[in-house]
């Protein structure tokens, strides 16, 4: 006894502070008539608590030499409380006591100290240990003695000094609120919803309504149908929502009479369901064939909102064409009680895209962004350039007789391949990345194939213009003269001698990357775009060449236009082969196209060269035999 004496003088000068809702506390205190007395304490934290580590220390009249120690045993759960009782209490106070003894032996005058004894560790106190107030401590109009006192429904632990104004008190004798405890720790669990569930956003065309306010449910309807079972139906209103609640339920059907629902063209069955008890929830729609359950948990205490695919509904001879009837189940047969609201059957919606002209999308505001951002259009448009994603996702242009667009998808649509010179009809939303205004792509139908290009639009610089259309830079050469390999997926800087501009390198632009960059001064063909990070999206400009055709050596064609065209070929318009008409017999060739690039050279064979490998346009061959040379113009139409 006596270590429990001198714990107890070091236990009252340094109490721990506790944190909220932890460890034990008084939670009433009982000083009635006669031997009517009892303390009762809780468990505020989120476990179990053995309590053979605990004692509750009685002071009386101020002592603190020679206390009288009550040592608690078993365990005490989470929420859960523990009573004391005088052994001649009456029998309302002995109904709930889990145990007696003397910590009871107290009048309003006795300190009582609630004690972890194996930390040596004050966790709650009544009184004011070392203290004798005369018959009782008061505060306001009350006393401790011949009181009834239970601790605030907001106090989560117990208290460093003993402080009257966490507790109210109640009338002398009375026992109604022993045994139990309510705390803030852990408020009263609700028993139904607050708030209705929200309202769906589905539009009414894309839903079938079986039970919800936002659509017309259909006519004939038993939300409570007679199935024997003892499951009752209520209309539960909240405001100016109204939803059915099921309690006790067990299982419990929704009848549709005679109006079968055809629900095949849908995608999901949605509900919502609010419940306080129950874990798991089943649902089944019912045809004349058969019928499938899912099982689905629920969140207690909040609004479950259930999108169940009616993919899962395709077995036991379940038809979604003739359903007649939903059962709805507990299947642990709690006999709980749900809530449930907006019951409807729906399909993604049937999107609606407008027939346009690219220029009509492509317009912007003032920050360079698409007007039109995020608005569904279906475009036509001829297709430019090559995949520059590749792999799972599409990146590509198209263009029509109004502008040009970029076409993107994170995934391949249709298995479509990027082929340059399609037609394709494209749906989807416009989008925005980087500067580039696109097309974000639902779906792609190709019309036909092999159209013929636009000539490239001659610019000498880089602009909003040039994005997503076909342009060319004549007469330019690097600004970094030491670069001699082209990049990979990366920039290289290439100037006119006023503008300088960025072609973008990508590793799909056959040809081009990683190979030696063989020609000083070039004319260079590629779609424009754009990679801006921030508004104004008005820098930033790129382009991209689609081959290692659209990068030529620049020649001067004023020399060419300077020699007399002394030559004459047949046939001209030529699809395989080419002849030099005439007694000279001429030895190599070079083959411009009509904006000055290169195409080909060779050596001729009998004045003859292939142009096979040529596409349709117009070319100028320009002819050398040792210092005589000679010039054509020719056509090539296949």
């Amino acid at each position: 006894m006596k270590k429990i004496y001198a714990l107890l003088s070091l236990m009252i000068f340094s109490f721990a502070a506790n944190a909220q809702c932890s460890g034990l506390f008084f939670s009433e205190y009982l000083e009635g008539s006669s031997n009517n007395k009892a303390l009762e304490i809780y468990n505020a934290s989120g476990s179990a608590i053995d309590l053979s580590d605990y004692a509750v220390i009685r002071m009386n009249n101020g002592s603190t030499t020679s206390p009288d120690t009550f040592r608690m045993n078993g365990m005490l759960a989470s929420e859960a409380v523990y009573v004391i009782a005088n052994a001649q209490a009456n029998a309302a106070i002995l109904a709930v006591a889990d145990t007696t003894g003397r910590a009871t032996f107290y009048n309003g005058d006795d300190a009582l100290t609630l004690a972890n004894i194996t930390t040596s560790t004050v966790v709650d106190l009544f009184g004011v240990p070392g203290v004798d107030p005369g018959s009782a401590w008061t505060w306001g109009s009350g006393t401790t003695a011949d009181a009834t006192l239970v601790r605030n429904y907001n106090v989560q632990s117990g208290v460093t000094a003993w402080d009257t104004l966490e507790w109210v008190a109640s009338a002398v004798d009375d026992a109604s609120n022993l045994g139990s405890h309510s705390s803030a720790c852990y408020p009263p669990t609700a028993t139904e919803p607050a708030t209705a569930a929200s309202n769906p956003t589905q539009d009414a065309v894309d839903v079938i309504s079986i039970y919800s306010q936002s659509y017309t449910d259909p006519a004939s309807i038993d939300y409570y149908p007679n199935w024997g079972q003892s499951t009752q139906y209520n209309v539960f209103v909240i405001g100016t929502d109204s939803m059915g609640q099921y309690s006790n339920l067990n299982y419990q059907g929704i009848d549709f009479d005679s109006n079968e629902i055809d629900a095949s063209a849908m995608e999901y069955l949605h509900l919502d369901v609010w419940t306080a008890d129950i874990d798991n929830f089943m649902v089944f729609p019912i045809s004349r064939g058969g019928e499938k359950s899912v099982t689905t948990a629920l969140n207690k205490g909040s609004w479950t909102s259930l999108d169940i695919p009616i993919s899962e509904y395709t077995s036991q001879g379940l038809s979604m064409s003739d359903i007649f009837q939903l059962k709805l189940e507990d299947p642990d047969g709690s006999g709980g009680t749900v809530f449930i609201d907006n019951i409807y059957f729906w399909k993604m919606p049937t999107l609606v895209y407008e027939v346009a002209e690219i220029a009509d999308v492509v317009g912007l505001d003032a920050n360079f962004s698409p007007e039109k951002l995020d608005m569904l259009y279906e475009l036509t448009g001829v297709v430019y350039g090559v995949d520059m994603q590749g792999g799972e996702r599409l990146s590509f242009t198209i263009i029509d007789a109004t502008d040009g667009i970029g076409v993107f998808n994170d995934l391949t649509i249709d298995g479509y391949v990027v082929t340059e010179g399609d037609e394709v009809t494209v749906k989807g939303k416009i989008g925005f990345f980087r500067g580039m205004t696109q097309i974000v792509a639902d779906a792609i139908v190709v019309n036909s194939t092999g159209n013929e290009l636009k000539d490239p639009t001659d610019v000498t610089s880089l602009s909003e213009a040039t994005e997503s259309d076909l342009v060319k830079l004549t007469k330019v050469w690097l600004v970094d003269d030491a670069i001699t390999v082209w990049p990979s997926n990366g920039n290289i800087d290439v100037t006119n001698g006023t503008d300088t501009m960025t072609l973008r390198i990508d590793s799909d632009s056959k040809g081009i990357a990683d190979k030696t960059i063989d020609n000083d001064t070039m004319n260079i063909v590629g779609l424009g775009g754009q990679f801006k990070f921030d508004a104004p999206y008005n820098s930033g400009y790129q382009l991209f060449p689609r081959d290692s055709t659209d990068i030529t050596k620049w020649v001067e064609l004023v020399s060419v236009k300077e020699v007399t065209i002394d030559a004459r070929v047949y046939p001209n318009p030529a699809s395989n082969n080419l002849t030099v008409i005439g007694a000279q017999r001429w030895n190599t060739y070079m083959v411009y196209n009509i904006l000055g690039g290169k195409v080909s050279e060779g050596t001729l064979t009998n004045n003859s060269l292939s142009v096979a490998e040529l596409n349709v346009g117009t070319y100028i061959v320009k002819l050398y035999a040792g210092e005589n040379t000679g010039v054509a113009r020719f056509v090539v139409n296949k």
